[in-house]
Protein backbone atom coordinates (compact mmCIF):
# COMPACT_ATOMS: atom_id res chain seq x y z
CA UNK A 1 0.00 0.00 0.00
CA UNK A 2 1.36 3.69 -1.30
CA UNK A 3 1.80 6.26 1.29
CA UNK A 4 -0.96 8.58 -0.18
CA UNK A 5 -3.57 5.30 0.17
CA UNK A 6 -2.64 5.42 3.84
CA UNK A 7 -2.99 8.94 4.56
CA UNK A 8 -6.38 9.35 3.07
CA UNK A 9 -7.59 6.11 5.68
CA UNK A 10 -10.30 7.34 8.33
CA UNK A 11 -10.52 5.56 11.36
CA UNK A 12 -13.12 7.72 12.95
CA UNK A 13 -15.56 5.61 10.92
CA UNK A 14 -15.67 3.20 14.31
CA UNK A 15 -16.34 5.93 16.29
CA UNK A 16 -20.27 5.79 18.07
CA UNK A 17 -19.78 1.75 17.71
CA UNK A 18 -19.35 -1.15 20.38
CA UNK A 19 -16.89 -4.18 19.03
CA UNK A 20 -19.68 -6.34 17.93
CA UNK A 21 -20.72 -3.45 15.86
CA UNK A 22 -17.20 -3.12 14.43
CA UNK A 23 -17.10 -6.98 14.14
CA UNK A 24 -20.66 -7.38 12.42
CA UNK A 25 -19.54 -4.56 10.02
CA UNK A 26 -16.40 -5.88 9.05
CA UNK A 27 -17.53 -9.73 8.57
CA UNK A 28 -19.98 -8.06 6.03
CA UNK A 29 -17.44 -5.77 4.60
CA UNK A 30 -14.68 -8.19 4.37
CA UNK A 31 -16.10 -11.49 4.65
CA UNK A 32 -13.30 -13.63 3.56
CA UNK A 33 -10.19 -11.92 4.22
CA UNK A 34 -7.64 -13.58 6.41
CA UNK A 35 -7.98 -12.44 10.04
CA UNK A 36 -5.97 -14.53 12.36
CA UNK A 37 -3.37 -17.12 12.42
CA UNK A 38 -2.88 -19.26 15.43
CA UNK A 39 -0.73 -22.31 14.53
CA UNK A 40 -2.19 -24.66 11.50
CA UNK A 41 -5.12 -22.49 12.13
CA UNK A 42 -6.51 -20.22 9.79
CA UNK A 43 -9.66 -17.81 10.28
CA UNK A 44 -11.23 -15.45 8.10
CA UNK A 45 -13.36 -12.45 9.71
CA UNK A 46 -17.16 -13.78 8.93
CA UNK A 47 -15.28 -17.11 10.44
CA UNK A 48 -14.19 -15.41 13.82
CA UNK A 49 -17.65 -13.58 13.88
CA UNK A 50 -19.19 -17.11 13.73
CA UNK A 51 -17.01 -18.31 16.64
CA UNK A 52 -17.81 -15.06 18.68
CA UNK A 53 -21.94 -15.48 18.16
CA UNK A 54 -21.71 -19.16 19.11
CA UNK A 55 -19.73 -18.58 22.19
CA UNK A 56 -21.94 -15.11 22.77
CA UNK A 57 -25.35 -17.21 22.30
CA UNK A 58 -23.69 -19.87 25.28
CA UNK A 59 -23.53 -17.01 27.43
CA UNK A 60 -27.18 -16.15 27.38
CA UNK A 61 -28.49 -19.99 27.44
CA UNK A 62 -26.31 -19.54 30.96
CA UNK A 63 -27.95 -16.40 31.77
CA UNK A 64 -25.52 -13.81 31.08
CA UNK A 65 -26.88 -10.00 31.75
CA UNK A 66 -25.80 -7.19 30.91
CA UNK A 67 -23.00 -5.95 32.90
CA UNK A 68 -22.20 -9.54 34.24
CA UNK A 69 -18.57 -9.33 34.67
CA UNK A 70 -16.68 -12.68 33.18
CA UNK A 71 -13.03 -13.87 34.45
CA UNK A 72 -11.16 -15.27 31.68
CA UNK A 73 -7.78 -17.86 32.18
CA UNK A 74 -7.00 -18.97 28.79
CA UNK A 75 -3.54 -19.47 27.15
CA UNK A 76 -2.74 -16.86 24.16
CA UNK A 77 -4.62 -18.61 21.35
CA UNK A 78 -8.17 -18.07 19.21
CA UNK A 79 -10.57 -19.02 22.22
CA UNK A 80 -9.09 -16.57 24.38
CA UNK A 81 -10.36 -14.03 21.66
CA UNK A 82 -13.80 -16.22 20.87
CA UNK A 83 -14.34 -15.95 24.67
CA UNK A 84 -13.46 -12.08 25.07
CA UNK A 85 -15.35 -10.75 21.71
CA UNK A 86 -18.20 -12.74 22.93
CA UNK A 87 -18.71 -11.16 26.35
CA UNK A 88 -18.20 -7.94 24.59
CA UNK A 89 -20.74 -8.66 21.75
CA UNK A 90 -23.64 -9.44 24.69
CA UNK A 91 -22.40 -6.68 26.72
CA UNK A 92 -20.96 -8.70 29.55
CA UNK A 93 -18.08 -6.92 31.34
CA UNK A 94 -14.20 -8.91 30.11
CA UNK A 95 -11.66 -9.68 33.29
CA UNK A 96 -8.70 -10.80 31.70
CA UNK A 97 -6.67 -13.35 34.09
CA UNK A 98 -3.09 -14.15 33.06
CA UNK A 99 -2.17 -18.15 33.28
CA UNK A 100 0.98 -16.70 35.51
CA UNK A 101 -1.86 -16.01 38.48
CA UNK A 102 -2.04 -18.24 41.24
CA UNK A 103 -4.52 -18.35 44.28
CA UNK A 104 -3.94 -15.10 45.81
CA UNK A 105 -4.84 -13.20 42.19
CA UNK A 106 -7.64 -15.28 41.21
CA UNK A 107 -9.28 -14.75 44.54
CA UNK A 108 -8.98 -11.28 45.08
CA UNK A 109 -9.76 -10.21 41.53
CA UNK A 110 -13.29 -12.61 41.36
CA UNK A 111 -14.16 -11.78 44.65
CA UNK A 112 -13.22 -8.36 43.93
CA UNK A 113 -15.23 -7.93 40.61
CA UNK A 114 -18.50 -10.06 42.02
CA UNK A 115 -17.71 -12.12 38.75
CA UNK A 116 -20.49 -14.64 38.04
CA UNK A 117 -18.85 -16.77 35.12
CA UNK A 118 -15.26 -17.34 34.28
CA UNK A 119 -13.94 -19.65 31.60
CA UNK A 120 -10.41 -20.92 32.89
CA UNK A 121 -8.19 -24.11 30.94
CA UNK A 122 -7.80 -27.03 33.38
CA UNK A 123 -3.88 -27.31 33.46
CA UNK A 124 -1.13 -25.24 31.51
CA UNK A 125 2.48 -25.22 31.81
CA UNK A 126 2.77 -27.50 35.00
CA UNK A 127 0.23 -25.84 36.84
CA UNK A 128 -3.08 -27.31 37.93
CA UNK A 129 -5.71 -24.73 37.71
CA UNK A 130 -8.43 -27.42 38.86
CA UNK A 131 -6.39 -27.76 42.11
CA UNK A 132 -6.37 -23.90 42.74
CA UNK A 133 -10.17 -23.19 41.88
CA UNK A 134 -11.31 -26.58 44.13
CA UNK A 135 -9.31 -24.22 47.10
CA UNK A 136 -10.58 -20.88 46.12
CA UNK A 137 -14.55 -21.95 45.39
CA UNK A 138 -15.62 -21.00 48.53
CA UNK A 139 -14.31 -17.89 48.47
CA UNK A 140 -16.41 -16.84 45.20
CA UNK A 141 -19.63 -16.24 46.53
CA UNK A 142 -21.05 -14.81 43.50
CA UNK A 143 -19.70 -17.23 41.07
CA UNK A 144 -22.96 -18.72 39.28
CA UNK A 145 -20.97 -20.91 36.72
CA UNK A 146 -17.22 -22.08 35.63
CA UNK A 147 -16.31 -23.12 32.66
CA UNK A 148 -13.11 -25.22 31.90
CA UNK A 149 -11.63 -25.80 28.87
CA UNK A 150 -9.88 -29.49 28.90
CA UNK A 151 -9.95 -33.05 29.70
CA UNK A 152 -10.37 -32.29 33.53
CA UNK A 153 -13.33 -31.03 34.15
CA UNK A 154 -14.93 -31.41 37.75
CA UNK A 155 -18.54 -32.18 38.88
CA UNK A 156 -18.78 -28.45 40.00
CA UNK A 157 -17.98 -27.31 36.27
CA UNK A 158 -19.08 -27.18 32.54
CA UNK A 159 -16.72 -28.33 29.80
CA UNK A 160 -16.20 -25.51 27.06
CA UNK A 161 -16.25 -28.28 24.43
CA UNK A 162 -19.68 -29.61 25.72
CA UNK A 163 -21.41 -26.11 26.24
CA UNK A 164 -20.26 -24.80 22.70
CA UNK A 165 -23.23 -27.19 21.49
CA UNK A 166 -25.20 -24.82 22.99
CA UNK A 167 -24.42 -21.93 20.72
CA UNK A 168 -24.66 -24.28 17.15
CA UNK A 169 -28.04 -22.53 16.82
CA UNK A 170 -28.62 -18.71 17.25
CA UNK A 171 -31.62 -17.28 18.27
CA UNK A 172 -31.72 -13.82 17.06
CA UNK A 173 -34.13 -12.26 19.21
CA UNK A 174 -32.33 -13.94 22.69
CA UNK A 175 -28.59 -13.23 21.26
CA UNK A 176 -30.02 -9.17 20.61
CA UNK A 177 -32.06 -8.35 23.25
CA UNK A 178 -30.03 -6.65 25.75
CA UNK A 179 -27.19 -5.35 23.41
CA UNK A 180 -24.38 -3.23 24.72
CA UNK A 181 -23.64 0.85 23.96
CA UNK A 182 -20.98 2.76 22.93
CA UNK A 183 -20.64 4.17 26.47
CA UNK A 184 -21.01 1.01 28.50
CA UNK A 185 -18.40 -1.01 30.30
CA UNK A 186 -16.70 -3.46 27.94
CA UNK A 187 -13.51 -4.43 30.27
CA UNK A 188 -12.24 -4.57 34.12
CA UNK A 189 -8.45 -5.07 34.20
CA UNK A 190 -6.49 -4.94 37.03
CA UNK A 191 -3.56 -2.81 37.71
CA UNK A 192 -1.06 -3.42 40.47
CA UNK A 193 -2.09 -1.28 43.45
CA UNK A 194 -0.04 1.15 45.32
CA UNK A 195 -1.43 -0.02 48.72
CA UNK A 196 -0.66 -3.53 47.42
CA UNK A 197 -3.87 -4.58 46.41
CA UNK A 198 -5.05 -4.41 42.98
CA UNK A 199 -7.76 -1.95 41.46
CA UNK A 200 -10.18 -2.48 38.85
CA UNK A 201 -9.83 -0.11 36.08
CA UNK A 202 -13.23 0.08 34.01
CA UNK A 203 -13.52 0.99 30.67
CA UNK A 204 -15.83 1.27 28.20
CA UNK A 205 -16.66 0.30 24.60
CA UNK A 206 -15.65 4.08 23.31
CA UNK A 207 -13.14 4.90 25.62
CA UNK A 208 -11.30 1.96 24.08
CA UNK A 209 -12.10 2.56 20.29
CA UNK A 210 -11.41 5.98 20.65
CA UNK A 211 -7.78 5.66 21.50
CA UNK A 212 -7.30 2.87 18.71
CA UNK A 213 -8.54 5.37 16.15
CA UNK A 214 -5.54 7.60 17.45
CA UNK A 215 -2.92 5.11 17.32
CA UNK A 216 -3.45 3.51 13.83
CA UNK A 217 -3.77 6.89 12.44
CA UNK A 218 -0.33 7.54 13.82
CA UNK A 219 1.43 4.32 12.69
CA UNK A 220 -0.94 4.63 9.10
CA UNK A 221 -2.11 0.86 9.48
CA UNK A 222 -3.89 -0.13 6.78
CA UNK A 223 -5.28 -3.96 5.41
CA UNK A 224 -1.94 -4.91 3.90
CA UNK A 225 -0.43 -5.29 7.26
CA UNK A 226 -0.02 -8.29 9.37
CA UNK A 227 0.91 -8.01 13.05
CA UNK A 228 2.91 -10.18 14.73
CA UNK A 229 0.76 -10.89 18.38
CA UNK A 230 4.23 -11.96 20.72
CA UNK A 231 2.37 -10.52 23.60
CA UNK A 232 0.33 -12.47 26.33
CA UNK A 233 -3.24 -12.41 25.34
CA UNK A 234 -3.59 -11.46 29.34
CA UNK A 235 -2.23 -8.22 28.53
CA UNK A 236 -4.18 -5.25 27.96
CA UNK A 237 -1.05 -4.28 25.34
CA UNK A 238 -2.43 -7.27 23.27
CA UNK A 239 -5.86 -7.96 23.95
CA UNK A 240 -7.54 -4.57 23.08
CA UNK A 241 -4.69 -2.66 21.92
CA UNK A 242 -2.83 -4.53 19.65
CA UNK A 243 -6.16 -6.82 18.38
CA UNK A 244 -8.41 -3.69 18.38
CA UNK A 245 -5.64 -1.72 15.78
CA UNK A 246 -5.77 -4.65 13.20
CA UNK A 247 -9.22 -4.84 13.13
CA UNK A 248 -9.96 -1.42 12.37
CA UNK A 249 -6.94 -1.43 9.79
CA UNK A 250 -8.59 -4.47 8.32
CA UNK A 251 -5.53 -5.81 9.01
CA UNK A 252 -4.01 -9.72 10.00
CA UNK A 253 -2.68 -10.60 13.05
CA UNK A 254 -0.56 -13.85 13.41
CA UNK A 255 -0.61 -15.10 17.24
CA UNK A 256 1.95 -16.63 19.75
CA UNK A 257 0.78 -19.05 22.63
CA UNK A 258 4.24 -17.86 24.19
CA UNK A 259 7.27 -15.92 23.03
CA UNK A 260 9.81 -17.23 21.86
CA UNK A 261 12.85 -15.08 20.04
CA UNK A 262 13.29 -17.93 17.34
CA UNK A 263 10.10 -18.95 16.69
CA UNK A 264 8.96 -14.90 16.76
CA UNK A 265 11.47 -14.39 13.82
CA UNK A 266 10.65 -17.29 11.84
CA UNK A 267 6.85 -16.05 11.94
CA UNK A 268 8.12 -12.69 10.90
CA UNK A 269 9.87 -14.49 7.63
CA UNK A 270 7.25 -16.81 6.82
CA UNK A 271 3.90 -15.02 7.34
CA UNK A 272 5.59 -11.46 5.83
CA UNK A 273 4.96 -9.77 9.51
CA UNK A 274 4.91 -5.92 8.69
CA UNK A 275 3.71 -4.83 12.12
CA UNK A 276 5.75 -5.79 15.83
CA UNK A 277 3.97 -4.52 19.00
CA UNK A 278 6.52 -5.87 22.26
CA UNK A 279 8.04 -5.00 25.09
CA UNK A 280 11.97 -4.03 24.87
CA UNK A 281 12.63 -7.18 26.01
CA UNK A 282 11.43 -9.18 23.51
CA UNK A 283 13.26 -7.04 20.77
CA UNK A 284 16.59 -7.45 22.81
CA UNK A 285 16.15 -11.53 22.69
CA UNK A 286 15.34 -11.05 19.05
CA UNK A 287 18.35 -9.09 18.27
CA UNK A 288 20.59 -11.28 20.57
CA UNK A 289 19.37 -14.71 19.02
CA UNK A 290 22.25 -16.97 17.64
CA UNK A 291 20.21 -17.28 14.41
CA UNK A 292 18.70 -13.81 14.00
CA UNK A 293 21.30 -13.13 10.48
CA UNK A 294 19.41 -16.07 9.12
CA UNK A 295 16.25 -14.53 9.04
CA UNK A 296 14.28 -12.36 6.07
CA UNK A 297 12.89 -9.57 8.09
CA UNK A 298 12.66 -7.11 5.32
CA UNK A 299 8.44 -7.38 5.22
CA UNK A 300 8.66 -5.38 8.89
CA UNK A 301 7.68 -1.67 9.16
CA UNK A 302 6.27 -0.14 11.59
CA UNK A 303 5.80 -1.31 15.18
CA UNK A 304 4.75 -0.19 19.05
CA UNK A 305 7.18 -0.54 21.67
CA UNK A 306 6.15 0.12 25.45
CA UNK A 307 6.25 -0.78 28.92
CA UNK A 308 10.05 0.14 29.81
CA UNK A 309 12.51 2.58 28.96
CA UNK A 310 13.30 2.06 25.11
CA UNK A 311 17.60 2.58 25.11
CA UNK A 312 18.69 4.76 21.56
CA UNK A 313 20.63 1.50 20.72
CA UNK A 314 18.22 -0.90 21.01
CA UNK A 315 15.89 1.58 18.59
CA UNK A 316 18.47 1.87 16.09
CA UNK A 317 18.94 -2.05 16.11
CA UNK A 318 15.42 -2.41 15.44
CA UNK A 319 15.43 0.24 12.65
CA UNK A 320 18.36 -0.73 11.13
CA UNK A 321 18.01 -5.14 11.29
CA UNK A 322 14.87 -5.47 11.84
CA UNK A 323 13.89 -3.06 9.14
CA UNK A 324 11.13 -2.17 11.80
CA UNK A 325 10.33 1.93 12.11
CA UNK A 326 9.26 1.45 15.82
CA UNK A 327 7.09 3.99 17.78
CA UNK A 328 7.85 4.38 21.21
CA UNK A 329 4.97 4.87 23.27
CA UNK A 330 3.96 5.92 26.68
CA UNK A 331 0.25 4.53 27.82
CA UNK A 332 -1.56 2.57 31.08
CA UNK A 333 -4.55 0.42 31.60
CA UNK A 334 -6.59 3.46 32.99
CA UNK A 335 -6.20 4.74 29.17
CA UNK A 336 -4.09 2.81 27.18
CA UNK A 337 -1.90 5.14 24.55
CA UNK A 338 -1.32 8.50 25.69
CA UNK A 339 1.34 9.68 23.56
CA UNK A 340 3.20 7.90 20.79
CA UNK A 341 6.12 9.01 18.41
CA UNK A 342 5.42 9.55 14.96
CA UNK A 343 6.01 7.26 12.12
CA UNK A 344 8.47 9.83 10.57
CA UNK A 345 10.43 11.13 13.75
CA UNK A 346 14.18 9.67 13.82
CA UNK A 347 16.00 7.20 16.00
CA UNK A 348 17.04 9.54 18.70
CA UNK A 349 13.55 11.21 19.41
CA UNK A 350 11.89 7.34 19.26
CA UNK A 351 14.50 6.81 22.04
CA UNK A 352 14.56 9.83 24.24
CA UNK A 353 10.81 10.70 24.56
CA UNK A 354 7.57 9.09 23.56
CA UNK A 355 6.21 11.17 21.26
CA UNK A 356 3.55 13.82 21.57
CA UNK A 357 -0.11 13.05 23.11
CA UNK A 358 -2.63 11.56 21.16
CA UNK A 359 -4.93 13.71 18.81
CA UNK A 360 -7.62 15.04 21.19
CA UNK A 361 -6.58 14.18 24.44
CA UNK A 362 -5.31 17.03 26.86
CA UNK A 363 -1.99 16.95 28.60
CA UNK A 364 -0.15 18.60 31.27
CA UNK A 365 2.54 18.67 33.64
CA UNK A 366 2.08 19.94 37.42
CA UNK A 367 3.59 20.33 40.77
CA UNK A 368 2.60 18.77 43.78
CA UNK A 369 0.11 21.89 44.20
CA UNK A 370 -1.33 20.72 41.08
CA UNK A 371 -0.49 23.69 39.11
CA UNK A 372 1.07 23.51 35.77
CA UNK A 373 4.79 24.00 34.96
CA UNK A 374 6.91 25.08 32.50
CA UNK A 375 8.84 23.56 29.59
CA UNK A 376 11.47 21.64 30.34
CA UNK A 377 9.88 21.34 34.07
CA UNK A 378 9.65 17.67 35.56
CA UNK A 379 6.08 17.30 37.45
CA UNK A 380 3.29 14.88 37.77
CA UNK A 381 1.70 13.61 34.16
CA UNK A 382 -2.27 14.70 33.90
CA UNK A 383 -4.20 13.83 30.92
CA UNK A 384 -7.66 14.50 30.17
CA UNK A 385 -9.35 12.66 27.29
CA UNK A 386 -11.91 10.78 25.40
CA UNK A 387 -9.78 7.03 25.78
CA UNK A 388 -9.93 7.87 29.92
CA UNK A 389 -11.73 4.95 31.53
CA UNK A 390 -14.73 5.15 33.99
CA UNK A 391 -13.56 4.55 37.21
CA UNK A 392 -11.98 2.15 39.66
CA UNK A 393 -14.63 -0.45 40.51
CA UNK A 394 -16.05 -0.13 44.42
CA UNK A 395 -13.78 2.40 44.51
CA UNK A 396 -15.26 5.82 44.31
CA UNK A 397 -12.95 8.27 46.93
CA UNK A 398 -9.89 6.45 44.88
CA UNK A 399 -11.60 7.37 41.82
CA UNK A 400 -12.15 10.94 42.83
CA UNK A 401 -8.94 11.93 44.07
CA UNK A 402 -7.64 10.48 40.73
CA UNK A 403 -9.32 13.61 38.96
CA UNK A 404 -9.76 16.99 39.74
CA UNK A 405 -12.82 19.21 38.67
CA UNK A 406 -11.60 19.85 35.09
CA UNK A 407 -11.42 16.28 34.24
CA UNK A 408 -7.30 15.44 34.31
CA UNK A 409 -6.28 12.04 35.56
CA UNK A 410 -3.22 12.01 37.35
CA UNK A 411 -1.16 9.73 36.41
CA UNK A 412 1.33 9.48 39.39
CA UNK A 413 4.05 8.89 36.77
CA UNK A 414 6.77 11.78 36.51
CA UNK A 415 7.97 13.59 33.18
CA UNK A 416 8.22 16.55 31.25
CA UNK A 417 7.57 18.37 28.01
CA UNK A 418 10.34 19.69 25.88
CA UNK A 419 10.65 22.37 23.37
CA UNK A 420 9.10 20.15 20.59
CA UNK A 421 6.01 19.81 22.48
CA UNK A 422 7.16 15.72 22.92
CA UNK A 423 6.61 14.03 26.54
CA UNK A 424 9.92 12.90 28.09
CA UNK A 425 9.43 10.10 30.78
CA UNK A 426 11.51 10.71 33.78
CA UNK A 427 10.64 8.41 36.74
CA UNK A 428 7.74 7.02 38.49
CA UNK A 429 6.10 8.89 41.28
CA UNK A 430 4.76 5.88 42.74
CA UNK A 431 7.12 2.47 43.23
CA UNK A 432 6.20 0.56 40.14
CA UNK A 433 8.74 -2.01 39.11
CA UNK A 434 9.03 -2.71 35.23
CA UNK A 435 10.15 -6.66 34.76
CA UNK A 436 10.62 -7.82 31.29
CA UNK A 437 7.29 -5.73 30.82
CA UNK A 438 5.36 -6.46 33.62
CA UNK A 439 4.18 -3.70 36.00
CA UNK A 440 5.20 -5.18 39.77
CA UNK A 441 4.44 -2.72 42.36
CA UNK A 442 6.40 -3.48 45.33
CA UNK A 443 3.63 -3.37 48.01
CA UNK A 444 2.10 -6.17 46.17
CA UNK A 445 5.03 -8.40 46.95
CA UNK A 446 5.71 -7.39 50.22
CA UNK A 447 1.95 -8.04 51.37
CA UNK A 448 2.51 -11.76 50.58
CA UNK A 449 6.48 -12.01 51.98
CA UNK A 450 5.16 -10.43 55.39
CA UNK A 451 2.53 -13.69 55.59
CA UNK A 452 5.71 -15.89 56.08
CA UNK A 453 6.42 -16.95 59.67
CA UNK A 454 9.24 -15.28 61.03
CA UNK A 455 9.48 -12.01 58.78
CA UNK A 456 9.25 -8.93 60.94
CA UNK A 457 10.62 -6.37 58.22
CA UNK A 458 10.34 -6.43 54.21
CA UNK A 459 11.40 -3.59 51.19
CA UNK A 460 10.94 -4.52 47.84
CA UNK A 461 12.31 -2.59 44.98
CA UNK A 462 13.73 -2.24 42.00
CA UNK A 463 17.22 -2.43 40.31
CA UNK A 464 17.92 -2.49 36.65
CA UNK A 465 18.56 -5.06 34.08
CA UNK A 466 19.73 -4.34 30.92
CA UNK A 467 17.64 -7.92 29.43
CA UNK A 468 14.48 -7.07 31.69
CA UNK A 469 14.90 -3.74 32.46
CA UNK A 470 14.53 -4.50 35.87
CA UNK A 471 14.32 -7.09 38.96
CA UNK A 472 12.91 -7.49 41.83
CA UNK A 473 14.96 -7.30 45.00
CA UNK A 474 13.75 -8.12 48.75
CA UNK A 475 15.36 -6.87 51.81
CA UNK A 476 13.58 -9.10 54.78
CA UNK A 477 14.75 -8.78 58.20
CA UNK A 478 13.33 -11.75 60.42
CA UNK A 479 11.93 -12.22 63.81
CA UNK A 480 14.39 -12.35 66.69
CA UNK A 481 15.56 -15.95 66.85
CA UNK A 482 13.33 -16.92 63.41
CA UNK A 483 16.22 -18.57 60.97
CA UNK A 484 14.73 -17.24 57.24
CA UNK A 485 16.46 -18.42 53.71
CA UNK A 486 16.33 -16.62 49.97
CA UNK A 487 15.27 -20.16 49.01
CA UNK A 488 11.88 -20.22 51.78
CA UNK A 489 11.22 -16.68 50.27
CA UNK A 490 11.44 -17.57 47.15
CA UNK A 491 9.58 -20.30 47.13
CA UNK A 492 6.48 -19.11 49.01
CA UNK A 493 6.30 -16.11 46.26
CA UNK A 494 6.68 -19.02 43.01
CA UNK A 495 3.06 -20.32 44.82
CA UNK A 496 1.34 -17.76 46.00
CA UNK A 497 2.26 -15.02 43.12
CA UNK A 498 3.02 -14.56 39.50
CA UNK A 499 6.69 -15.75 38.40
CA UNK A 500 7.37 -12.13 37.11
CA UNK A 501 6.04 -11.15 40.74
CA UNK A 502 8.59 -13.71 42.34
CA UNK A 503 11.89 -11.40 43.71
CA UNK A 504 15.46 -12.05 41.61
CA UNK A 505 17.53 -11.17 44.45
CA UNK A 506 16.69 -12.16 48.54
CA UNK A 507 18.77 -10.21 50.92
CA UNK A 508 18.48 -11.21 54.69
CA UNK A 509 19.62 -8.85 56.90
CA UNK A 510 19.80 -8.10 60.72
CA UNK A 511 17.95 -5.01 60.69
CA UNK A 512 16.97 -1.61 58.95
CA UNK A 513 18.32 1.85 59.37
CA UNK A 514 15.24 4.14 60.62
CA UNK A 515 14.89 7.88 61.36
CA UNK A 516 14.90 8.73 64.71
CA UNK A 517 11.13 8.05 65.62
CA UNK A 518 11.56 3.86 64.08
CA UNK A 519 10.01 4.50 61.14
CA UNK A 520 12.22 2.48 58.30
CA UNK A 521 14.09 4.68 55.85
CA UNK A 522 13.41 3.13 52.61
CA UNK A 523 15.21 5.04 49.97
CA UNK A 524 18.74 3.75 52.03
CA UNK A 525 17.65 0.13 51.67
CA UNK A 526 16.77 0.77 47.93
CA UNK A 527 20.51 2.59 47.31
CA UNK A 528 22.07 -0.68 49.52
CA UNK A 529 19.92 -2.45 47.11
CA UNK A 530 21.13 -0.49 44.06
CA UNK A 531 24.88 -0.51 45.19
CA UNK A 532 25.01 -4.52 45.98
CA UNK A 533 22.24 -5.72 42.52
CA UNK A 534 22.31 -2.40 40.28
CA UNK A 535 25.86 -2.97 39.22
CA UNK A 536 25.32 -6.51 37.77
CA UNK A 537 22.70 -5.08 35.36
CA UNK A 538 25.45 -2.85 34.06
Amino acid sequence: MNESVRQSLNFDEFLGLTYGQILDKLAEEIPDKEFLVFKDQRITYSQFRAHVRQVAMVLKKLGLRKGDRVGVLFPSGLDFFYVQFAILYVGGIFIALSTRYRKYEITYMMNHAGARFMFCIDEYMGINFIDILEEVRPDLPEMKTIIIKGNNVPAWAKSYDEVLELGKVINEIELTAELPEAKDNASMLYTSGSTGMPKGAMSDHHSLIWDSTRVCERLKIGPEDVFLMMLPCAFIFANFVLFTHAMMGRSKIVIMENFEAGEALRLQEAERVSILYGVPTMFTLMLNHPDFEKFDLSSNRTGYMSGASCPVELVRAVIQKMHCNISAAYGMTEACCISITEYEDDEYIKSSTVGRPIRGLDLKIVDNDRNRVGVGEVGEIAIRGENLFSGYYKQPELTKSSFDSDGFFYTGDLGKIDENGRLVIVGRKKEMIIRGGFNVYPAEVEEQIALIEGVQYVVVGGVPDPNLGEKICASIVPVPGYRLSAEKIVGFCKKNLANYKVPDFVEIKDSFPTTATGKIQRYKIKDEMMEKYGKKGS
